[in-house]
């Protein structure tokens, strides 16, 4: 475990260095930059570079999304004979759609402008054949000015190269209640960014309703994938949704199978953009 006072001897250029978060994979600290200002620095708790960091740093640094943090840096540190992998990113100052939604259901406003961000970010990794296979609450981040800001891009699939998860493998990378069904079973063949429309869907019902519908009384992870696989899910009843269009586009988002879905994110991000006219604010 690296401490701050560590970080500041192995990165000098960083002051005012604070833990916010320790996951399975990785510990990351706000700190201020000699020249980018605010930053967040991402530090992977397994020493060596695992394909899955090395692929996401790929990413971040080939290209430039709408509503994705700018990777500033990234590189190895040296420290008691290993090499720690790191990232410096972008600090985006605001909290989580997963803690606005645990103070409970987000006003229609601020759905419409969180649907519009996560699709048009969709539509331009589609363009890249870049599926994130990671969008859910804690993923997200609105920042002091309601902006929407996706995160970690620890298991996103670049389609166009070599798959990490071996193919053998049942279960592909994902986070139960939120990945759709072609993904949690590792179907290769079907993951594409319709994949990232049905985690869409599920972060819009949960942030309409306040409830993940295939989390919310399940018994345990088995019973979430059950749950995902299977529930047909009540349409959404939301105020001010005139015709019902919304509701009704949430629920093709979430279509058990990928031919139910939208047939890609532009068209998806099109039928959105068709159907705000009969939103009532």
């Amino acid at each position: 475990m690296i401490d701050e006072s560590t970080v500041k001897i192995l990165m000098p250029e960083l002051d005012s260095i604070n833990r916010i978060f320790r996951g399975g994979q990785k510990v990351v600290y706000r700190a201020n930059h000699l020249v980018h200002g605010d930053i967040v620095l991402k530090l992977m708790i397994q020493p060596g570079l695992d394909p899955r960091v090395t692929r996401e740093i790929q990413i971040l640094s080939d290209y430039s999304f709408p509503h994705v943090p700018s990777l500033y840096d990234s590189g190895v540190l040296k420290h008691n004979g290993n090499d720690i992998p790191y990232l410096l990113e972008q600090y985006i100052d605001g909290e989580t759609l997963r803690k606005k939604i645990d103070r409970g259901a987000l006003p229609l406003i601020d759905c419409l402008t969180l649907m519009h961000s996560l699709l048009e970010t969709v539509v331009e990794l589609e363009k890249e054949c870049l599926v994130h296979r990671d969008i859910k609450p804690d993923n997200i981040i609105i920042d002091n000015v309601a902006g929407v800001w996706l995160i970690d891009f620890g298991i996103a699939r670049i389609i166009s190269q070599s798959s990490i998860t071996a193919t053998a493998a049942h279960y592909g990378p994902h986070t139960a209640g939120y990945a759709a069904p072609e993904q949690i079973r590792n179907l290769k063949k079907d993951i594409d960014s319709k994949a990232d429309l049905f985690a869409i869907g599920v972060v819009l019902y949960e942030a309409i309703s306040g409830q993940n519908p295939f989390i919310d009384g399940a018994r345990d992870y088995l019973d979430i994938l059950r749950r995902t696989e299977t529930m047909v899910l009540p349409v959404l009843s939301i105020p001010g949704d005139s015709q019902g269009q919304m509701a009704g586009f949430i629920d093709v988002l979430m279509g058990k199978f990928p031919s139910r879905r939208p047939g890609n994110a532009q068209i998806a991000f099109s039928w959105f953009k068709a159907l705000l006219p009969t939103v009532i604010l």
